[in-house]
């Protein structure tokens, strides 16, 4: 047979065909390992200064940056050590202040930076709470019973955590239930941080509902008689999949905190702030799959629940969602509550950012939660609640 001889514009169109194909696998493969990266945040905050005033040690930040945020927060120096509980931002001068509450600023100092969050302790003793430390199909797990063992309500609560994160996370949501007389259960699945400091890739899911469906199995045997989940971030799209897989009608209801459901809108989203034309990022959430690593699942858009804002169970749903998150836009959980069958009930948090709702606002998070639990008669008749982090009320939608 003879050499075959495209003609050159037909040549150059081919090259540029398989130049485009290469690019979109290499751009997928890229994308899909920042969406699925487990790994603890790399973010650091500067410390400009410190001090003591009234007997209480002191940290000084920028006025302009996430830790202007409302509410309590914690920190933690980037060489790691102590977790830092700080007080609610006051401004001093050009600067903003917050009280040390709990830990030691010693090593922060140390190394004049640190990473912020929302966690507010590492263990339910942080908190105050007595717990049982178990394992859920080889995973840890904490058990934290009611606020009064006498009077139980028999609903568990399964709190969810969320992508690169750890059961610490949850504990902040704790309280609300425990004043309802619910016993919680915190667990972890496969790619926590609490199994590895480093975990694999998450799989968004895909996987990872399994540990959770062994969760709510460990609560049934364990007597429960009703369960609530709580989903933070991406433990929203797992307790999705975890109900819709479930072979009884268990679930009582699901609370929603900044969750991440619409996975291509949240990506399109993230990606045109950062200057991507709009139609180059509405195309790149459906290419991680050209070039993925090996033993990777592949994942179809489709199939996840809240994708494309398709309606879920009728189960009932309430969503705790921040109007500054900028990790999944608020706008997405406004989208997805208009078009459920079923009404949904939605609070939003002013001036929270993704997963901080809590701490903007622990009184209006706390009573909400306990005001849908009722409507529901997931309670045990009696108010219990000890706000031992609330603060002033911020009023949500």
């Amino acid at each position: 047979m003879g050499r075959i001889v495209l003609p050159v514009p037909a040549a150059v169109a081919g090259v540029a065909a398989v130049a485009a194909g290469a690019l979109a696998a290499l751009g997928g493969s890229l994308l899909r390992a920042k969406i699925t990266d487990a790994g603890r945040s790399r973010r650091l905050v500067p410390i400009q200064g410190s001090g003591q005033a009234a007997g209480r040690e002191y940290l000084e930040f920028s006025p302009d940056g996430f830790a202007a945020h409302p509410g309590r927060l914690s920190m933690r120096a980037a060489s790691g050590g102590d977790l830092v509980v700080l007080g609610p931002a006051t401004i001093a001068g050009d600067r903003l202040r917050r009280v040390v509450e709990r830990g030691s600023a010693s090593d922060l100092l140390r190394d004049g930076s640190g990473q912020l969050s929302g966690h507010l302790g590492e263990s339910p003793a942080d908190f105050g709470y007595p717990h049982e430390e178990t394992l859920i199909a080889g995973l840890p797990a904490w058990v934290i019973p009611p606020g009064s063992p006498e009077a139980s309500s028999g609903v568990w609560v399964i709190h969810v955590h969320g992508l690169g994160s750890s059961r610490s996370q949850c504990l902040r949501g704790v309280e609300a239930f425990a004043g309802l007389g619910c016993t919680s259960l915190l667990p972890s699945y496969r790619t926590s941080l609490d199994v590895s400091p480093e975990p694999d890739h998450s799989h968004l899911g895909i996987s990872e509902w399994r540990d959770i469906e062994a969760a709510r199995r460990y609560a049934l045997a364990r007597g429960a008689r009703a369960v609530v989940f709580v989903g933070w971030s991406l433990g929203a799209s797992i307790v999705l999949r975890t109900v819709a897989h479930a072979a009884d009608n268990s679930t009582a209801g699901v609370v929603l905190v900044s969750p991440a459901l619409d996975w291509p809108a949240i990506i399109s989203a993230q990606l045109q702030g950062l200057g991507c034309p709009r139609i180059i990022a509405k195309l790149l959430p459906h290419t991680v799959n050209l070039l993925r690593p090996q033993g990777d699942p592949v994942i179809r858009w489709k199939e996840m629940p809240g994708t494309y804002m398709q309606k879920h169970s009728t189960i009932p749903t309430m969503i705790l969602h921040g109007t500054e998150d900028k990790s999944v836009p608020v706008e997405l959980s406004r989208m997805f509550v208009s078009r459920q069958s079923q009404p949904v009930r939605f609070v939003e948090f002013e001036g929270a950012h993704h997963t901080l709702e809590w701490n903007a606002a622990p009184q209006l998070w706390n009573q909400s939660v306990q005001a849908w639990c009722r409507s529901l008669g997931l309670n045990a008749g009696k108010d219990l609640i000890d706000v031992r982090f609330g603060g002033e009320i911020h009023h949500g939608r």
